[in-house]
């Protein structure tokens, strides 16, 4: 027996061009079904995002709050710092006023004092000297008397 060759027929289809649209149509739908449900998890996302972006806003708010109401505290505590050193300085000037009135008196009472000691030094080395003088004057009227007789 011996091999035929096999016979070509030649078949024609007839193809309906809404089939293909509306095959397409169903891929393309089906893909708008997967990018609508994975827009609904993205806005999922989104919206958990945004909480979280509200919860930490709202944390930083209160955080600055207490900075806030820190500052002022400490802002008033300089002020009344300032305010103590402010008097404690005027105290410290009035005293170093008073401090050097009463030395400038004491200093002039002093230097009365000195020229009033100075003074009677000096009568004292007069009257010493005139008595030493009037010493030495008897002491040579007593030699010459001692010799002349």
């Amino acid at each position: 027996m011996e091999l035929q060759p096999e016979g070509t027929k030649e078949v024609v289809y007839r193809i309906d061009p809404f089939s293909i649209i509306f095959r397409e149509l169903d891929l393309i739908h089906s893909e708008i079904r997967e990018i609508k449900s994975e827009i609904v998890f993205l806005h999922q996302r989104i919206d958990e995002t945004n909480k979280r972006i509200d919860e930490t806003n709202k944390r930083i708010d209160e955080m600055n709050k207490r900075i806030d109401e820190l500052n002022m505290r400490v802002d008033q505590k300089i002020d009344e710092t300032n305010k103590r050193i402010d008097e404690t300085n005027k105290r410290i000037d009035e005293l170093n006023t008073a401090i050097n009135k009463r030395i400038d008196e004491t200093n002039l009472r002093i230097d009365a004092l000195a020229r009033d000691i100075n003074r009677r030094l000096d009568k004292l080395f007069l009257v010493v000297i005139i008595n030493l003088i009037a010493i030495i004057g008897f002491l040579f009227k007593i030699i010459l008397n001692g010799l002349i007789k």
